[in-house]
């Protein structure tokens, strides 16, 4: 793979940006000018790379959702059965890199213009059909037929995407572990306490935490 050019990882730094600027000022508050300052640019250097605040905010919702993609993929390439691949996208969800309040607000802003921004709603949508796709393809292999499969992905995206607006709405939000127990709770009623669930449960949490540390 060839090296990024000059340009790509100045656009990348940008987007970064842009994405704790959202965080902290929320959609209204993200300015060009707000952006540059983050970064110690000029408004005009943003403008050279991101034509318009649209773009830059765009640019900048991928940046926040690539870094959980990221996770994801790398903890399913070590899962080893259709439970651990499961839980690999659970703790890629509730991640110590990822699950954290400024993620959060980031992304109930762009919620909060889905039905305003045609560019928001079409991120929204491949957002939801990966975790759905990624979550129904690990359930297939240990529910009875597809439709419970489909019917049991959604019901955990929806419990993934509830806690997620508590974190970001900062109403009580919950802890990582918080999360992950109630998610614990409904798969224990779904599914039952069998062995090889709680092992896949188990390893994938040593694997989360290994990677985690090894970021720090």
């Amino acid at each position: 793979m060839g090296r990024k050019s000059i340009a790509d990882i100045r656009r990348t730094e940008l987007a970064q940006a842009a994405f704790e600027v959202l965080a902290e000022h929320g959609l209204q508050g993200t300015t060009l000018q707000r952006v540059a300052a983050h970064t110690g640019a000029s408004k005009a250097s943003v403008l050279h790379y991101y034509a318009t605040k649209q773009a830059l905010i765009e640019a900048a919702l991928r940046k926040g959702n690539s870094t959980l993609r990221e996770e994801a993929v790398l903890y399913m390439r070590l899962a080893q059965t259709p439970w651990e691949r499961f839980y690999a996208i659970i703790e890629a969800n509730f991640s110590p890199t990822t699950y954290l309040p400024r993620m959060a607000h980031g992304w109930v802003a762009m919620c909060a213009e889905v039905p305003h921004n045609p560019q928001f709603a079409r991120l929204q949508r491949v957002i939801y059909r990966r975790l759905n796709g990624n979550l129904r393809s690990a359930l297939i292999a240990v529910e009875p037929d597809a439709d419970a499969a489909e019917r049991g992905a959604n019901m955990v995206s929806l419990l993934i995407d509830g806690i997620w607006l508590r974190l970001g709405m900062q109403v009580g939000g919950l802890s990582r572990e918080e999360a992950l127990d109630h998610l614990e709770s409904h798969l224990a009623q779904r599914y039952g306490t069998t062995p090889e669930r709680l092992a896949a449960r188990a390893r994938m949490a040593e694997v989360a935490a290994t990677l985690a540390a090894k970021t720090v």
